[in-house]
């Protein structure tokens, strides 16, 4: 009789497990997909809704971040860019490691400029924040040893095996 509890509990709980991971898995995907969509619609207060709080606090918070992205936005739809698809295709298995949840999603992205269409995939590296039941994220290869942001994320360790970026530009004929 303790062999069948054992197992039926040893199934349970493998079986919640595996739901909460796909419910996780699910959420990632639906929180950078927003964080995309704020991007197409310039709505930035959204958009560092879903930015890790390491890279705001290293900004000087959200409000000088959303002056930095409306400045920058600015001079570069002056300067003929648009983005026309901002989408995250899919997210990896979400990972528990020094203590929270942690997942990459792959995004793709079409943007034209200056009589060019530039088609990437870039990669964001999903942080889980289990009481807000948010996901935040940070491009991933800025987490990478030469990266610009890995120094606000003190003693950061990943197993993940994020793929590089890939970028793609053609001439735009009309």
């Amino acid at each position: 009789m303790k062999k069948i509890t054992l197992l039926l509990f040893v199934f349970c709980a493998t079986h919640v497990f595996s739901q909460d991971m796909k419910t996780l898995k699910s959420s990632a995907k639906k929180d950078a997909q927003a964080a995309c969509d704020a991007t197409i619609k310039e709505d930035f207060k959204t958009l560092l809704t879903y930015t890790h709080p390491n890279i705001l606090n290293a900004a000087g918070g959200a409000d000088v971040m959303e002056e930095y992205l409306k400045t920058t936005f600015s001079q570069m739809k002056a300067g003929g860019f648009a983005y026309e698809i901002a989408e995250t295709k899919s997210v990896s298995n979400i990972v528990k490691e020094q203590g929270e949840y942690r997942c990459y999603v792959e995004n793709y992205n079409v943007m034209k400029m200056s009589g060019k269409r530039i088609i990437s995939t870039s990669y964001m590296l999903g942080f889980y924040n289990e009481t807000a039941k948010k996901w935040t994220f940070v491009e991933a290869k800025e987490m990478k040893d030469t990266g610009s942001i890995i120094a606000y994320f003190p003693d950061f360790k990943t197993s993940l095996k994020i793929p590089e970026n890939t970028m793609e530009m053609t001439e735009i004929k009309e």
